[in-house]
């Protein structure tokens, strides 16, 4: 059914005000991404034609301890440095009006700017859509997800490497039952396995599922539950820790589990390219104006045996 009210009479009927003249939203809340900005996970930076990330992926194969002091050492050359490679994928927000909604939304007969609460909605769209993208089955248009990065199985093919025969490139995975009653242990099992070690930089800092899944894990902190951040605690906001990592719960997420670290995964951004509005141009072909939100950029990481995920059974 169509909405009642239309949105040029929503913007502009002169009857009612609404509070900070701006339209209440009703779908936008991006905890992944406001996390993401929170701990640094997104990076800006000038982009070439794809994105590489250089890796040290693997002990020099022939160091080794002397069983003579005197002992042939290898002259073969050291293979090991190689490189993950990503594309480059595009958002894009396109904001456009007619003439006729300028003449009947001046300023004396608004209860809300129309241009710019099409703007404000174009800068909710386009993070929403990220938000969306971070949580799919499949890489959109390009874009990566979390679920393509780390896969299941903890193999695929990812930045051009296949984990099936670099095993090194494997991520940490494991399951847990519906009732959570093995959560915590699966958890800890791939936390482990991604730190690789008691005190690693690279350690999961993030942990993000959905609410169910979130409020699953909660319950099984009864009554010890573990919060992070006593500032927030105390304006009556809780954010759950596992072990040193946020956990999180996302709109889009599903009952899957993602483990990661700001060092081993990125939003990688343009620089020049990122929540860009150009200009504001009259159509050619009709009476009204538009403009496009573009941003160039694309999910990767760098370690992807420093990622983890739990899938439910």
């Amino acid at each position: 059914m169509a909405l009642t009210i239309g949105q040029i009479a929503a913007a502009s009927y002169v009857a009612v005000l609404n509070e900070a003249r701006k339209p209440e939203n009703q779908w936008a809340e991006n905890a992944a991404l406001r996390e993401f900005e929170r701990q640094g996970f997104i990076k800006r930076r000038s982009f070439g034609e794809t994105l590489q990330k250089t890796l040290d992926y693997r002990r020099n194969p022939n160091a080794g301890f002397l069983a003579t002091s005197l002992q042939t050492t290898s002259l073969t050359a050291t293979e090991v440095i190689t490189a993950a490679s990503y594309d480059i994928a595009e958002l894009s927000i396109p904001v456009t009006w007619p003439k006729k909604w300028e003449a009947q939304n001046p300023s004396e007969n608004q209860k809300i700017p129309l241009v710019k609460s099409l703007l404000t909605n174009g800068f909710d769209s386009h993070d929403d859509l990220i938000e969306e993208a971070f949580f799919a089955s499949t890489a959109t248009n390009g874009f990566q997800s979390f679920r393509t990065l780390i896969p299941d199985a903890g193999q695929g093919t990812v930045g051009g490497i296949d984990a099936s025969t670099e095993t090194w490139w494997r991520n940490p995975n494991d399951t847990y039952l519906a009732d959570g009653s093995d959560m915590v242990s699966a958890m800890t099992e791939v936390w482990n396995s991604a730190g690789k070690g008691s005190g690693s930089r690279m350690i999961p800092t993030l942990v993000v599922a959905d609410d169910t899944t979130q409020a699953l894990f909660e319950s099984t902190q009864q009554p010890q539950q573990r919060y992070v951040d006593t500032e927030e605690l105390k304006v009556g906001f809780k954010i759950l820790a596992f072990k040193t990592a946020r956990f999180i719960y996302s709109q889009y997420a599903g009952t899957r589990v993602h483990m990661m670290n700001p060092r081993s995964l990125q939003l990688d951004v343009s620089k020049e390219y990122f929540r860009d509005k150009g200009e504001t141009q009259e159509l050619d072909d009709a009476q009204g104006f538009g403009f496009k939100i573009y941003s160039a950029l694309q999910l990767t990481t760098c370690n992807k045996s420093r990622l983890a995920v739990l899938t439910q059974v």
